[in-house]
């Protein structure tokens, strides 16, 4: 990729304001306040856009910090350049009200979206945090954040996925975990429900047990009340048959007999058998009407009242054990039912297995590139340490890359810590790393912009760096407030274009 054409429409103190680039060094020489940073500024917001600040801060947010002097309404600006081969013309417009992007490739006037991600493609996939931690060094931001540690790492994973360079680990990382999280909240509303449910038949199987154990103490009751009540129909019954049976009178008989015995003696053989047959009858009738049997006598109210509870208890005893049968059903379901809830469901298992498989995904990510990150780790220290090779004339030559950016250079006795070292080679380091990482990542060489970046540099580091800089075929936008980097370029026969022209 590389920068053609910067218009700043109305961009900061800029109206109307355009610079032309070419190949190679672009040097922008000027005094303090004459425009660099915001002309460095200005690329950054074409290629990435401007973003606002909220609450407090945003009256010193990017936005408001660049926008233009003279019509804050008209606030907008148009970069060309190359890429791929093809030629592009970008245009936003900042404004207030709404802003507005229009891309479109100058070559054949193909319209592009950039909401359609054609612009990042065009980029080679490099975003803002990319910009500056390798190929833009702002001023004093010299040493590169976590997000070029997070770049790398999301190189290195996919790397070893696909080839290519383009995947956020960090990203799918996190999407693996928001995807487990989502899991783990259906895991948990599964088992509540599960566990409400056990509740819910517990309470129910509770209930059931309390009313069997009362139908079964009511029955119990009711078996005792008609016992009773049969056991008073029984005397009844017995004071009625009692009644009923009558005592041949004995006395009665005796003194008939008696009288028969005297009839014979005392009458006379004429009327003795006669007056004997009918006292015989006389007996045997008189004792037939004395032996008579009773009409039934009519049960009483209290007889008749026992019998009706009775009758009633034992219809009630048919309905409790109808009843005890349905509600044994009932609780041998609802035993069932919570034996169900005590077991890890279906879909629990199966989102249990998701969650696992989810880890393990994760796991192998991590592991995995891992590995290949350190290959990308060490194949960024190899190449930062021929370019800083290259910027110390060979003093360091080799530097250590650990986890999160930890650097130490190897001066060919010791392991040294960058922080033991001047500033000046810190700078060089940084610089080293920034250069190297931007090789890795990107695909195509991208445009190198530099704010003061040789600030802490003494003259014969910076005419290193110019000369590195100048032998990589790279485009370069150096902006600086002082003339050590012209007359350095002047010296060593180096060629460079005028930026201000």
């Amino acid at each position: 990729m590389k920068l053609e054409r910067l218009e700043l429409w109305s961009f900061g103190k800029f109206h109307n304001r355009t610079i032309e680039l070419s190949d190679g060094i672009n040097l922008f020489s000027a005094e303090n306040e004459a425009g660099k940073s915001t002309v460095y500024a200005f690329i950054k917001s074409m290629l990435f856009d401007v973003e606002r600040g909220r609450g407090r801060g945003a009256a010193k947010d990017e936005f408001h910090q660049y926008e233009p002097w003279r019509n804050p309404t008209q606030y907008c600006g148009m970069v060309r350049f190359e890429s791929g081969g093809r030629h592009f013309q970008l245009e936003r417009d900042f404004a207030r009200k709404g802003k507005k992007t229009r891309l479109f490739c100058l070559d054949d006037g193909e319209e592009l979206s950039e909401e359609s991600g054609d612009l990042q493609a065009l980029l080679l996939d490099l975003d803002v945090a990319g910009f500056e931690n390798t190929v833009a060094v702002g001023q004093l931001k010299v040493r590169p954040g976590e997000e070029l540690s997070s770049a790398l790492k999301n190189y290195a994973a996919n790397y070893y996925a696909s080839g290519a360079g383009n995947m956020d680990l960090e990203a799918a990382l996190a999407g693996l975990q928001k995807r487990k999280k989502e899991i783990s909240i259906l895991l948990r509303e599964e088992a509540r429900k599960r566990l409400q449910k056990r509740e819910e038949a517990e309470r129910a199987a509770e209930y059931i047990a309390k009313d069997l154990d009362r139908i079964q103490r009511e029955a119990a009751a009711g078996e005792e009340e008609i016992r009773r009540g049969k056991r008073l129909l029984d005397t009844y019954e017995q004071a009625r048959g009692e009644q009923k049976k009558k005592k041949f009178p004995l006395k009665g008989a005796a003194v008939w007999f008696a009288v028969l015995i005297l009839l014979m003696i005392l009458l006379p053989s004429s009327i003795r058998y006669f007056t004997a047959v009918i006292w015989a009858v006389a007996g045997l009738l008189a004792e037939l009407w004395v032996m008579r049997p009773e009409p039934e006598r009519e049960q009483t109210e209290e007889e008749q009242a026992v019998r009706r509870r009775i009758d009633k208890l034992k219809w009630n005893r048919e309905k409790l054990r109808s009843d005890r049968r349905d509600r044994q059903v009932e609780y041998e379901n609802l035993q069932e039912m919570i034996s169900e809830a005590c077991t890890v469901s279906e879909e629990e298992k199966n989102l249990e297995q998701k969650k696992a498989a989810l880890e393990l995904a994760a796991e192998r990510m991590q592991e995995v590139s891992g590995d290949v990150r350190k290959e990308t780790g060490n194949r960024l220290a190899k190449r930062a340490a021929e370019i800083l090779g290259e910027l110390t004339d060979g003093r360091y030559t080799r530097i250590f890359i650990e986890e999160g950016l930890e650097i130490s250079i190897f001066d060919g006795i010791r392991k040294i810590p960058i922080h033991m070292m001047s500033r000046g080679t810190i700078e060089q380091i940084y610089f080293a790393v920034r250069m190297a990482a931007s090789e890795i990542l990107y695909e195509e060489p991208l445009p190198i912009i530099l704010d003061d970046t040789f600030a802490y540099y003494d003259d014969k580091r910076m005419e290193a760096a110019l000369r590195w800089l100048a032998g990589q075929k790279k485009q370069v936008l150096l902006f600086t407030c002082q003339n050590r980097e012209k007359e350095a370029l002047d010296h060593m026969h180096l060629a460079y274009r005028d930026g201000w022209d």
